[in-house]
């Protein structure tokens, strides 16, 4: 990974949060850093504001107002505009669509990002740059603003990262010994010790060689799942049946909810040709996904809002492929076999893990049904080994 990718990993575990209704927070490194606001009143205009540890000036602040965001500086009693973009949906949001707002200052590059819901490069819509030279800086004392404030508006959540918006961690996780130079240079993958201890912990259960859906004893398991799938009177057959098409996978849980989980924190999931999931985010958890069988799109979206379904990427994961995702990074997402019905399943197992700063545990995952928020709490459909042996079951009658 690069040096920007890994201060990525680094700044999960140091994610600022504030108290609902705090307007305002230090920046950790002077001069640099990103900020995010939900605000708790849709449709007012308001400012994001860089600015001096003590006093007003020198500042750097975005406006944001209907289809209009507006940059300025003041320093010295002077206030001067310095760029402005108008275009539809750039500033405050529509009624209805609930996402945060976000900037970020990088005094060391010369420049302000600014974009909606999640803190990505991807989901930036206004830049702003100027010259880093020492000798010819307009904007020379944004290396001294030490604080951020959102004004006049009450803030339901404010984030704070240490570092700019730079480079997106990539979705793909990888082993070390993976990473070469070419792979390095285009930032094709994110390695283990880049994401949060979390995640960390998840990977070293869940991404081993051992990791398989052709155990030993079992060889032919993907095919007897096929088998169940696509006949009547088989239980995965059948357990799909009575299921709501959105929810058109099945949940086989391995372990027992310890605590530190939204539900049982290690499961296989079973996606049939054709099916998938609704948009939904998993409590902010931390969370790992290798595909073990198959493959997967992941639809990824800027935040969970029944106004706003179109999802802002898509990657596609095969069999053997790991991926992450984070309070921060990835945590909104929808999943698609891709493949007709009729054609090869896919198996992941999905495990999750609160950051150990979470004091909260919100035990639900959040789900866009019908142009409604709701709540689906983490079931299970069998339990791992009794599935197994209902599916070997299943396919020696097949075979007798």
């Amino acid at each position: 990974m690069t040096q920007q990718n890994r201060e990525h990993g680094i700044l999960q575990l140091f994610t600022r949060q504030s108290a609902a209704g705090e307007n305002s927070a230090e920046l950790v490194v002077k001069g640099q850093g990103t900020v995010s606001a939900l605000v708790a009143q849709a449709g007012q205009p308001f400012s994001i504001t860089f600015m001096a540890a003590s006093g007003t000036e020198p500042a750097l602040g975005l406006d944001i107002d209907r289809d209009v965001v507006r940059l300025w500086c003041r320093m010295d009693g002077t206030l001067r505009i310095l760029g402005q973009e108008k275009a539809a949906n750039i500033g405050l949001n529509p009624t209805g669509e609930d996402q945060p707002y976000w900037l970020s200052l990088d005094s060391n590059n010369g420049r302000v990002r600014y974009g909606k819901g999640e803190m990505l490069r991807e989901l930036m819509l206004y830049e702003y740059s100027w010259p880093s030279d020492p000798n010819d800086n307009p904007l020379a004392f944004t290396k001294t603003l030490a604080r951020v404030e959102v004004t006049p508006v009450p803030v339901a959540a404010l984030q704070l990262l240490p570092i700019p918006v730079n480079l997106d961690p990539s979705p793909f996780v990888v082993p070390a010994d993976a990473v070469t130079l070419e792979s390095l240079s285009i930032n094709a993958s994110s390695v283990v010790a880049d994401l949060p201890q979390a995640c960390q912990q998840l990977y070293a259960t869940v991404a081993g060689r051992g990791m398989t859906l052709r155990p030993a004893d079992f060889p032919d398991f993907p095919e007897a799942i096929q088998h169940s799938i696509l006949t009547p009177g088989c239980i995965c057959y059948d357990e799909l049946a009575k299921k709501d098409p959105a929810f058109g996978y099945l949940r086989i849980t391995i372990d027992g909810n310890l605590g530190d989980s939204p539900g049982q924190p290690y499961v296989l999931e079973v996606w049939p040709a054709g099916n998938g999931s609704p948009i939904h985010n998993h409590g902010r958890a931390c969370a790992i996904i290798h595909v073990l069988y198959g493959s997967i799109d992941v639809s990824l979206f800027a935040t969970l809002s029944p106004a706003l379904t179109q999802p802002w990427g898509k990657v596609s994961f095969t069999e053997g492929q790991v991926t992450f995702l984070t309070p921060d990074y990835y945590q909104i997402h929808q999943l698609q076999n891709p493949l007709p019905k009729g054609g090869r399943f896919c198996a992941t197992i999905q495990s999750y893990r609160y950051p150990d700063s979470d004091h909260v545990h919100y035990e639900y995952f959040d789900y866009i049904e019908d142009g409604e928020i709701r709540h689906f709490t983490p079931d299970s459909d069998w339990t791992y080994l009794d599935f197994k042996r209902l599916i070997r079951a299943e396919w020696t009658a097949a075979h007798s």
